[in-house]
């Protein structure tokens, strides 16, 4: 697939999955889920909690201390149903049902299903060449470079622009939430759920051992990109080490899988519009509209909060681009569009890696400088979830009746940098380091969940401002490093030919 107007055909595939999206709630509407919680009123007025338990089937709906429905299949059921459903099972006159918790949609529509299907065929397409391509591309980056001093400096310079970028965002965020105070219109209806608020004793020795793998095979199997990453830089170096000759064959044999994983990333971007689109539709169409408005009534401010940070720090990452990178922030945006468009669909990092790698060629930015930087970057650079996480924080603090300090809300800036530093690639990971913030400064996360309704849209956003951090970064390098040419690629990256048996000696 071309290159050339991908960003449009891509775009084309949201709007139309958007409309999707809303048919599907029209005409096709999921029902209750495993893990819903409801709020059951009576023609009494009694409100009783009811929960639909996870992984038991058939389903027994428990209603207050009650189980019921022993022979009925409650997931599935339309909403609108359920108080007649309940009535009829109970011999409770129910008056209205009320959806108030959602952990996930697992039981969908027939139609629903099929586009599931193929947006998570997309997906999965895309994850597939990551742990290939990141290898490839990191290893072949860094051996191509040829010179272990040079790596130095950029690997200094790029670790500290990402450094840098995240502990802004995260600023950033802390500003917004400090300001617009969107937790305190819950502080009366959850500030009786956490008693207590500690600083906990944080070691980073946890983090710094998950960084080494016990076995390279075992990480590649879990997918643990950091201790991919730590094994692919480490025999990086060796290669460097060990002399173009004698490791001519390693090298040779990873620049071939690097042109290979291309190859497949142009074929798979083939479908990037189709498969972006179907993740929209199956996104909106497995909503429930009342739920979705009533928690968008209530964190309406933390959305905004959220959205407003998110766009402040892109406008920075372009003003860096722009004043540091020395490049037009117009044709920055412009060449990075299929990227963003790809992360708005995707809501993965790791999932645009390809595409990312495709925009910042575009922008000039050499092979050796892009194959190390954008990576790295896209598992460690997660500027929109550093700030996320700390706005996050924050706000659940204020929701609970907690007024953090300046030193706990720079411990959890801190913290949100760690945390989102560890954070896979993957749509709202986020949301699951958030924990070891929470903890960080002993607040429950009780409430978690309530993020999930209207994180996808979020998380899109953030997504974006992710891989922007990572695409203006290379484009910043490659300002400060004018000897690694684009056009000395080929050139520089070649390794000497030689039969194996001949590699043994120098």
């Amino acid at each position: 697939m071309s290159r050339k107007g991908i960003g449009l055909r891509v775009l084309v595939g949201i709007v139309v999955g958007i409309l999707l999206g809303l048919l599907l709630l029209k005409v096709a509407p999921v029902g209750a889920q495993p893990g819903d919680k409801f709020t059951v009123v009576t023609d009494t007025s009694e409100a009783i909690t009811a929960v639909i338990p996870e992984g038991i089937k058939p389903a027994k709906l428990k209603i207050g201390d009650d189980e019921v429905g022993d022979a009925r299949q409650w997931s599935g059921i339309p909403i609108t149903a359920l108080p007649a459903a309940i009535t009829e099972a109970t011999g409770i006159q129910v008056r209205s049902v009320e959806l108030k918790e959602r952990k996930g949609v697992t039981v969908r529509p027939a139609v629903t299903e099929v586009i599931y299907v193929g947006g998570e065929i997309f997906l999965r397409l895309l994850r597939m060449l990551v742990v290939p391509l990141i290898i490839a591309t990191v290893l072949v980056g860094i051996a191509s470079l040829g010179n272990v001093r040079q790596l130095g400096r950029l690997g200094a310079m790029t670790a500290t622009i990402y450094i840098a970028t995240m502990l802004v965002a995260a600023g950033v965020g802390v500003a917004y939430v400090d300001t617009i105070k969107p937790g305190m219109p819950l502080r009366e209806a959850w500030s009786s759920e956490a008693t207590d608020i500690a600083i906990a004793d944080q070691t980073p020795s946890e983090l710094i051992l998950r960084v080494i793998p016990t076995n390279p095979v075992e990480a590649i199997v879990k997918l643990d990109i950091i201790g991919i990453l730590f094994f692919t830089i480490l025999l990086a170096f060796a290669i460097l080490s060990l002399g173009k000759r004698r490791s001519a064959p390693v090298f040779n044999f990873f620049e071939a899988l690097n042109d290979l994983m291309f190859v497949l990333i142009g074929w798979v971007m083939a479908l990037a519009p189709f498969g972006v689109g179907l993740l929209i539709a199956h996104t909106i169409g497995t909503q429930d509209v009342d739920f979705l408005s009533t928690l968008l009534k209530g964190l309406g401010l933390f959305a905004l909060t959220v959205t407003l940070a998110l766009v402040t720090h892109f406008i920075i990452l372009l003003l860096i681009v722009t004043f540091i990178g020395k490049y037009n922030p117009i044709e920055f945006v412009r060449k990075l569009g299929p990227a963003m468009a790809v992360a708005f669909g995707t809501n993965s990092s790791t999932a645009t890696l390809p595409v990312t790698m495709r925009c910042v060629e575009d922008m000039g930015v050499s092979k050796r400088i892009r194959n190390f930087v954008v990576p790295v970057g896209a598992t460690l650079n997660m500027d929109g979830t550093a700030l996320f996480e700390a706005v996050t924080v924050i706000f659940f603090a204020q929701a609970f009746g907690f007024d953090l300090s300046f030193s706990q809300q720079l411990l959890v800036a801190i913290l949100s940098v760690v945390a989102a530093m560890g954070a896979a690639g993957i749509p709202s990971a986020g949301l699951v380091t958030m924990v070891i913030v929470l903890s960080a400064v002993g607040l429950p996360a009780t409430k978690i969940a309530t993020i999930f309704a209207i994180d996808r849209p979020l998380d899109m956003m953030r997504t974006i401002v992710n891989i922007t951090g990572d695409a203006m970064t290379s484009r910043v390098v490659q300002t400060k490093f004018p000897e690694i040419r684009p056009e000395d690629d080929d050139a520089a990256s070649e390794y000497e030919v030689v039969e194996p048996a001949s590699s043994h000696g120098d």
